[in-house]
């Protein structure tokens, strides 16, 4: 009998049902219902679920996986106090993705899904009139309260709040991978951006050399994704929307010592144990470090 809890899809991609099996770690229903799966700062990268690879097209995606209407209600009550900790980290980070965005596109209305607290809102509102759409109750709050920002907690794909064709921008940093239907996301954003807007997207690479090697353990599978992009799928999918892909690179991070460390505790022992012995010896917990581990993509893609 299956699962009421969960569902059984085709691929977003190509639509087709043939698929092979990548990895499986069998979901734990009480786990997906905890908070820490639907954080940004998880650790949590165990019970994914059953992951699969398209036969037809190559889209990896998790098969079944928890209902939309699930997933909808963890990011609404997520609260994530650790994302705060790295409060100048994320800040940097957030520019980082900035500078890169300009070099395409200078001002503009500029709309962010997945906005959660506004760390990327608030560096891009110097230069682009900036709104954001954030699911979850708690960084939404956080945005608005902290810095003054008009972020909604409404859906992508049914908010009445902006025309077609009215935007010069769209961003998703980290968003697309939990989206229960990628493709039509992208759709939506070529259909509220002008001709020629901007479409900025960040997401894991699952074709690099880190997923390989690391396998089953690597960070990029976790509960809370449910797609697993390559630059290829990513690129078919956007080409469908209406896109011409700019760009893709790999996107590093600057995070302290101590983040990157437990981001690595559900790693091989004889990866995190030393790594954690080090850190600590030196004390350099608190010390920032920028790595590029080569395993997320940033895309740039242009409304044909």
């Amino acid at each position: 009998m299956a699962d009421p809890n969960f569902e059984e899809i085709r691929c977003a991609l190509c639509g087709a049902d043939r698929t092979q099996v990548v990895f499986h770690r069998p979901y734990q229903v009480a786990a997906i219902c905890d908070n820490a799966v639907y954080t940004a700062s998880t650790d949590e990268f165990q019970d994914y679920g059953r992951i699969v690879r398209c036969l037809d097209c190559g889209l990896i995606y998790t098969n079944p996986r928890p209902l939309p209407g699930s997933l909808l209600k963890g990011y609404a009550d997520c609260v994530d106090e650790n994302y705060l900790a790295e409060s100048s980290s994320r800040s940097i980070n957030a520019h980082l993705s900035l500078n890169t965005l300009k070099r395409f596109i200078k001002s503009g209305k500029l709309l962010e899904v997945g906005a959660s607290t506004g760390y990327f809102l608030n560096a891009a509102r110097t230069d682009f009139d900036v709104v954001g759409l954030e699911p979850s109750e708690w960084a939404g709050r956080i945005a608005r309260e902290r810095f003054k920002l008009d972020v909604y907690p409404e859906s992508f794909l049914t908010t009445q709040r902006f025309a077609p064709c009215s935007l010069d921008c769209v961003a998703m940093i980290d968003v697309i991978e939990h989206l229960p239907d990628p493709a039509r996301a992208m759709a939506r954003a070529a259909e509220l951006l002008r001709p020629g807007g901007i479409l900025y997207l960040v997401t894991p690479d699952v074709s690099s050399l880190s997923a390989r090697i690391l396998g089953s353990y690597w960070w990029g599978l976790r509960p809370a994704h449910i797609y697993f992009f390559d630059g290829r799928t990513l690129g078919k999918m956007l080409d469908k929307a209406g896109f011409e892909v700019l760009q893709v690179e790999s996107f590093g991070r600057i995070f302290s010592w101590g983040y990157w460390a437990g981001k690595m505790r559900h790693y091989p022992a004889w990866i995190y144990q030393p790594l954690l012995w080090m850190i600590r010896s030196l004390g350099i917990e608190e010390k920032v470090l920028y790595i590029n581990t080569r395993d997320s993509m940033e895309v740039l893609a242009r409304k044909r």
